[in-house]
């Protein structure tokens, strides 16, 4: 039923289509992400082609309206930072599988003393062909976008993402994070959608502890 709910809203705002590609997507303030790790996504603002979220803690963040491009704004115990995108990654979208861009971001993180310190990050994102997905939420056909963060120094791949975008859902429906150094993975993915009208704090941290629980229940018992 929500997702229902969720796609009768997508429809209404557009950001459903039937193009052979998917476009950049385009939130709505108020939307709610649930994720099957309690993780919580909530659209607090939409800024042109930033949009501004908040966490399950309420802490919020900047981000682009593009998935794949790293926080912008952030604040997180006692430290501030910012990062400034050199590049286009845009021109991944409309997203298709072939679509290649590059960028870098130099991020500037401010601790609780002033201290400023600066790093470069090189990124390569290519999409992949569409897969179809069972998630918690559903199932979907997403499009896999592939994005490994290199050394500025070595030029190793330090960190592998890949997002699982979903035109149908209008955000990903998956992330996995790869740590390239030692192979060990973090992944979750889409719980629950809550369009505008829906997503009060009481039903997104409900919606939050029954993510939780679930993802706990279908651990193996050691």
């Amino acid at each position: 039923m929500m997702r229902r709910a969720f796609l009768a809203f997508a429809l209404a705002c557009g950001l459903v289509g039937a193009a052979d590609a998917a476009p950049l997507p385009r939130y709505a303030a108020g939307q709610a992400f649930i994720f099957d790790n309690g993780r919580v996504e909530l659209v607090r603002e939409v800024r042109n082609d930033r949009v501004v979220w908040s966490a399950r803690s309420g802490r919020p963040y900047v981000r682009s309206a593009n998935p794949v491009v790293p926080i912008l704004e952030w604040s997180f115990r006692g430290q501030t930072g910012r990062r400034t995108v050199l590049g286009d990654p845009d021109r991944l979208w409309p997203l298709r599988a072939g679509r290649r861009v590059e960028f870098r971001t130099l991020n500037v993180a401010t601790d609780a003393d002033e201290r400023a310190r600066r790093s470069i990050h090189l990124w390569s994102c290519a999409a992949r062909t569409p897969v179809t997905l069972d998630v918690p939420a559903g199932r979907f056909t997403a499009i896999p976008v592939v994005c490994d963060r290199f050394s500025h120094n070595s030029m190793r791949v330090l960190e592998r993402l890949t997002w699982h975008y979903s035109e149908e859902v209008g955000h990903y429906i998956r992330r996995e994070a790869r740590d390239m150094s030692d192979g060990s993975v973090e992944t979750y993915a889409l719980f629950a959608t809550l369009p505008p009208h829906a997503a009060n704090d009481v039903r997104i941290e409900t919606l939050a502890r029954q993510a939780r629980a679930a993802s706990a229940g279908s651990r193996p018992q050691r």
